[in-house]
């Protein structure tokens, strides 16, 4: 059990460390802006890269080079970023801890409707895509809680509307878990076509299991854990809380392939 603490303690330090860096370079520290380490970037860069040659907006080739190692990391450790390094999750996480520890309860967004929910992230990803290539500039900067947090709602929020937006969905963070990472989050749906690859991934060893869903109670992605021999789900972030809430020696273990 010290093992699966410690494991869960080093993701903790990684998103500190991280939130660290990103407010160090928010405050005009460093040679590039937090912006520049944004993977999704990456993935708004690309059309002008091809058509023109040239970066969108504020875009270089440091976001080209984040997102190519997303997509490496998703390879290899399917939506691992997600939940060890990602600022916006680990807020979320905190929140809806937080939340936990109010109500003394958990709130989930179950069956068809959480289904359907998960895949507005699809059609708002194509909308981000569709504005920025049209008009040649980050338009999502004015919904993005990542920029509006580490800019303080700086040059491209809209004002009322941004703050409306960020409050929202800090509030629902406190009532559901990682609501903004599970239904809107475009860099989310670009993982979603190589997650399920994911070299790395947890395994359930069905002789061990007691079938006593402890880890179904704390996935933060809602995935029946104890129903599956491998983790396969494309929203898994290996963040290993059910392999810490899992009692039983050598049951859900982490393995590749």
């Amino acid at each position: 059990m010290q093992i699966k603490l410690k494991i869960t303690y080093l993701r903790y330090f990684f998103q500190i460390a991280v939130i660290g860096i990103l407010i160090y370079l928010a405050f005009g520290y460093g040679e590039r802006t937090f912006e520049a380490y944004c993977p999704f970037g990456g993935v708004e860069a690309l059309y002008g890269l091809f058509t023109t040659q040239n970066y969108t907006c504020a875009l270089a080739e440091t976001n080209l080079a984040m997102f190519i190692g997303l997509v490496v990391l998703v390879v290899l450790s399917k939506k691992s970023f997600c939940g060890w390094i990602c600022p916006i999750g680990a807020f979320s996480e905190v929140l809806n801890r937080i939340g936990f520890k109010i109500r003394k309860r958990k709130h989930y967004v179950k069956g068809k409707l959480d289904f359907f929910l998960r895949l507005l992230r699809y059609p708002v990803l194509i909308l981000i895509l569709y504005f920025t290539y049209k008009i040649g500039d980050l338009i999502f900067r004015g919904y993005d809680p990542f920029y509006l947090i580490f800019s303080g709602f700086g040059h491209g929020s809209l004002g009322t509307l941004s703050l409306v937006l960020m409050s929202g969905i800090l509030v629902a963070s406190v009532f559901i878990a990682m609501p903004f990472c599970r239904y809107f989050c475009p860099l989310g749906a670009v993982q979603d076509f190589l997650s399920w690859v994911g070299i790395v991934k947890i395994h359930r060893n069905a002789d061990s299991c007691t079938e006593c869903g402890l880890c179904n109670e704390v996935c933060p992605q809602l995935i029946e854990v104890s129903e599956n021999q491998r983790i396969n789900h494309i929203d898994c972030t290996n963040c290993l809380e059910c392999t810490e809430a899992c009692p039983e020696e050598n049951c859900l273990e982490v393995k590749a392939f």
